[in-house]
């Protein structure tokens, strides 16, 4: 479904990244991880057009879009989530959610007419309530099912969702686990970018590891965690001997 090859991005003299290549098969959920820095959200910057690559190529379904805006991103089917949250804090909570339904991959002919599937979203995510709430008005955590409510708006076949967790309460992260897996039963593909390792753990059949914007280890979450580079990039050198 997606093919992410050789793609290196700089900034200035600043290489984020580095000749990266993966790939996504239709239908899984792949986390990606990495200590901070090592370009985990530039690399979804590239593929959902928010950044031109510096060179190499992005493919989604056979198609390549490393050199499309965002907007024609999202309406092939590419939907992300960013870690800080960027509601239209005057919008309702409704209208943010129709705003990701015009402009994402479902192309609904007029607001009225993706108003049902909107409601349907928010019900998924718990904020139906707040339909009508200003977006200003909620709390952070309410912010955050909403930045996933505006992006699963647009009907996307592919999700990545950047550490949409952090913050979450314990009681909390259970519930997220749950929407995830029930997001990709409904045919969705998802990337997550996550530093909680019961995420990776619990949900995610393959995982890619960055550090300092290159490839450093890829495979099960148990072979990824057990790779002594993987622990040295986290922990140090001392920690990845022992």
């Amino acid at each position: 479904m997606l093919q992410v090859h050789q793609i290196s991005k700089n900034f200035g003299g600043l290489r984020a990244l580095r000749e990266v290549t993966f790939s996504v098969t239709e239908g899984e959920i792949v986390g990606l991880i990495g200590p901070n820095g090592s370009g985990k959200s530039t690399a979804f910057n590239v593929i959902t057009g928010f950044l031109p690559a510096t060179s190499g190529t992005v493919t989604f379904k056979g198609e390549t879009v490393s050199d499309l805006p965002a907007h024609e991103v999202a309406r092939r089917g590419i939907a992300r989530t960013f870690q800080l949250v960027r509601p239209f804090p005057h919008l309702t909570t409704l209208d943010n959610v129709l705003a990701g339904a015009l402009f994402g991959a479902s192309a609904f002919p007029s607001k009225k007419a993706a108003e049902p599937h909107a409601y349907q979203v928010l019900e998924l995510v718990g904020l139906a309530p707040k339909a009508q709430v200003l977006a200003r008005h909620l709390t952070i955590m309410e912010r955050k099912w909403l930045e996933v409510a505006r992006a699963l708006a647009g009907q996307p076949q592919l999700l990545l969702l950047d550490e949409f967790m952090a913050g979450l309460n314990p009681s909390e992260i259970p519930e997220a686990l749950a929407l995830i897996r029930q997001l990709n039963a409904t045919g969705i593909t998802i990337i997550v970018v996550e530093h909680i390792i019961k995420v990776i753990t619990h949900v995610c059949q393959r995982v890619i590891v960055l550090n300092a914007g290159q490839k450093l280890a890829e495979g099960t979450a148990i072979e990824v965690i057990e790779n002594p580079l993987v622990i040295e990039a986290y922990l140090g050198s001392h920690y990845a001997k022992h």
